[in-house]
């Protein structure tokens, strides 16, 4: 988390897109970032190799449309991707928490800085194979359940008549393509701009925008006799209220992500500053922890519903799950709005430790103004993370069970309903690409600069040397 420092060292917000166009390093990231995309959806549009679509489509349950969301649109596609990046965000869920005191050895990993980062990366990605190959065969087992009958795996149209070889396979295939998804993912992370897994999320979030805006405009008119004058009006009213209500929405995301609370800096040494305006400042975002808690919480809900998938209907788990723990009942979403709350405040103290930050006042110098350095300034920055998390966090919780509420009280399809998970990712991921972009422009910039200021000491150095060297000569 950085200061707000004096305005001469910002860049103009109306200079940084001719600086991001003119910067060399900045563009290729850009465009390698979208070539790692377009790889990713043209294997999202492969099907999987023995999967034959006779006619219709896959219907998409809550569970379908949830995995959906977390393969990047390669379920709904039936691809290589149809997993998607779901199991590895299970894996960091379970390593994060473990890791935080729970299991010493893993506390001591992600306290020992980029070698222990590195080893709990190892044991995520080791955790991932076994939700892999769980989910994989959750994915066969909805593709045959939810068909009708229109899609058949091998010649097979149920579970039962799939050979266990053939089930072997299109769970290698469907884990291999999970793992291609974090390598492509990692690649963005690294070599372009953004956070790769929540790219790939999002890109699929936005490829579909459109598709769902058809699906919502033939919904709503096909509850209208469109023969009849006053029922056409009172559909276009409907959808023209429908797209306003998505804007509205929208926007008040947009307002929740970019809020911040002031905290007010003062630097030892400097002269006292009493005009609190003028004060540079600590922001903490209203929410915090940005789309991490959606993402998680959505992963976390999948998880009893893929148990579900081994199980009949007719065992008393089974019968428990889809009663209790599906995101369609009412004690389901209560769950995945109380794990948004949960994952939003635990993920906030990751992103912002206030005893850490507590020390790195002490050791740069800095304190805030009426409150005593060390304990007492920890205890000041929890409070203030406390009061801004629960603005943040149950308003993420609401946006994102809104269409799973709307859905339940006037039976409307949830993936049509107004709000959701879609579009708070599609929001916050997008400002997130946005920062990353102007970050590395910046940083790019003084980087040239910095090198051009070094080129022209080291030339009038050596253009100094060489003059002393001739006038010795003479």
């Amino acid at each position: 988390m950085g200061f707000n420092s004096s305005p001469k060292f910002k860049v103009k917000s109306h200079n940084i897109i001719v600086a991001i166009f003119t910067n060399k390093t900045v563009l290729a990231s850009i465009a390698l970032t979208l070539l790692f995309i377009i790889i990713f959806h043209i294997g999202s549009t492969v099907s999987v190799p023995g999967i034959v679509i006779t006619g219709g489509a896959l219907n998409t349950n809550t569970f379908a449309s949830m995995l959906n969301l977390l393969a990047g649109g390669g379920l709904s596609r039936l691809s290589v991707f149809s997993v998607g990046v779901g199991p590895y965000i299970t894996s960091q869920i379970i390593v994060q928490l473990l890791s935080s005191d729970l299991i010493p050895p893993l506390s001591r990993m992600a306290k020992s800085g980029e070698r222990g980062k590195k080893k709990l990366e190892i044991i995520t990605r080791i955790l991932t194979l076994p939700f892999c190959v769980a989910q994989s065969y959750a994915v066969v087992a909805l593709i045959l359940q939810n068909s009708n009958g229109s899609i058949t795996i091998f010649g097979a149209t149920t579970l039962g008549d799939l050979s266990v070889g053939s089930i072997v396979a299109l769970i290698s295939i469907f884990t291999a393509g999970s793992y291609i998804s974090l390598f492509i993912g990692d690649m963005i992370t690294k070599r372009g701009v953004g956070n790769g897994i929540t790219l790939l999320i999002l890109s699929g979030i936005v490829a579909s925008v459109f598709s769902n805006f058809s699906i919502a405009y033939d919904t709503i008119a096909g509850k209208f006799d469109q023969t009849k004058l006053t029922e056409t009006i009172t559909m276009i009213i409907s959808v023209i209220l429908y797209f306003a209500l998505f804007v509205v929405l929208m926007l008040a995301v947009v307002f929740i992500d970019q809020s911040i609370r002031k905290i007010p800096i003062q630097q030892t040494g400097q002269g006292l500053i009493t005009e609190v305006e003028k004060l540079p400042f600590l922001p903490l975002k209203i929410n915090v922890a940005g789309v991490i808690p959606v993402i998680f919480a959505s992963s976390l809900m999948t998880i009893p519903e893929t148990i579900g998938q081994f199980l009949s209907s007719s065992n008393e788990f089974g019968w428990f799950i889809n009663e209790y723990l599906l995101i369609s009942t009412p004690v389901g979403l209560s769950l995945y709005a109380l794990f948004i709350i949960l994952f939003s405040f635990f993920y906030s103290y990751i992103q912002i430790n206030p005893q850490q930050m507590s020390e790195n006042f002490e050791k740069s110098g800095r304190f805030i103004p009426g409150v005593k350095s060390g304990h007492d300034t920890e205890l000041h920055i929890t409070k203030i993370l406390n009061r801004i998390n629960w603005i943040g966090a149950p308003f993420l919780a609401l946006i994102a069970a809104l269409p799973y509420l709307i859905s339940y009280i006037t039976s409307i399809p949830s993936g049509i309903a107004l709000g959701g998970t879609g579009i708070i990712i599609m929001v916050s991921g997008s400002m997130e690409l946005w920062y990353s972009i102007r970050s590395n422009t910046v940083t790019s910039g003084y980087n040239v600069h910095r090198t051009k200021i070094e080129n022209k000491i080291n030339e009038k150095v050596n253009n100094n040397v060489d003059d002393s060297t001739d006038h010795q000569l003479w």
